[in-house]
């Protein structure tokens, strides 16, 4: 099983309130934890992206915050910022999307009438929300995973409509049939990278705790650079 030392390890800032190692313990999460819930609610109704030419979808990572970076991928991606105008939205179990001016994990609730508004959290979570987790312990249910992914998509296609004319083109960096594409599933996207699946392009994706999502797509980068200067 994951310890909340393991999740310590991986994120020294982790917030207690926010460790959720088992897919059950995300689907919960959803339904009755306060900051998860409030935030959710931030981002369906309020949240407003600025403009840029492209909106970039990109994975959550393991570690965080990702300003300033703890590993390659997110060096890479502010770098892009320099580079090109795009707006960075991470795609997250469990808190749906992770605008770019909140990669520090820091909050001041946005929350109309909510007590506490203004207040600053901190949204250091842990949530490895892949089949692998079995190997640690927990049971994967396809059946709880697609809940999860609904509940995420609602509020993930809420901001999209309140927020899609601010953007030329919309890029998705995930690759097929994982829960980050299906969490943007009512989100109009122009683009997906790879298009392939890992297996395809002859990628053995990472299934470990401590290190996943953010070396696996530094493995497509190329890719993601050929869209972005279309």
């Amino acid at each position: 099983m994951i310890t909340l030392e393991d999740a310590r390890r991986l994120n020294p800032q982790l917030n207690t309130e926010l460790f959720f190692p088992g897919p059950s313990d995300v689907l919960r999460a959803l339904e009755e934890n306060r900051i998860v819930r409030e935030w959710l609610e931030f981002i369906e109704n309020e949240h407003e992206a600025r403009e840029a030419e492209v909106l970039l979808f990109v994975p959550c990572t393991p570690k965080k915050p990702y300003d300033p970076p703890r590993d390659e991928f997110h060096r890479r991606l502010l770098e892009l910022e320099r580079n090109f105008d795009v707006y960075l939205v991470s795609v997250s179990e469990p808190l749906a999307l992770e605008p770019r001016e909140f990669w520090n994990f820091r909050w001041a609730r946005g929350m109309k009438g909510v007590e506490g508004e203004g207040e600053e959290v901190n949204l250091v979570y842990d949530a490895p929300f892949f089949p692998w987790i079995e190997k640690y312990g927990y049971e994967w249910s396809d059946e709880i995973a697609e809940r999860v992914w609904k509940k995420l998509a609602a509020v993930a296609g809420k901001w999209f409509e309140r927020n899609a004319e601010k953007f030329e083109r919309v890029v998705c960096l995930a690759f097929p049939d994982t829960g980050y594409r299906k969490i943007l599933s009512r989100v109009k996207v122009d683009a997906f990278v790879p298009e392939k699946r890992p297996e395809e392009l002859g990628i053995e994706v990472k299934e470990d705790y401590f290190q996943n999502t953010d070396s696996d797509y530094l493995l497509v980068w190329d890719e993601l650079l050929k869209v972005l200067r279309v």
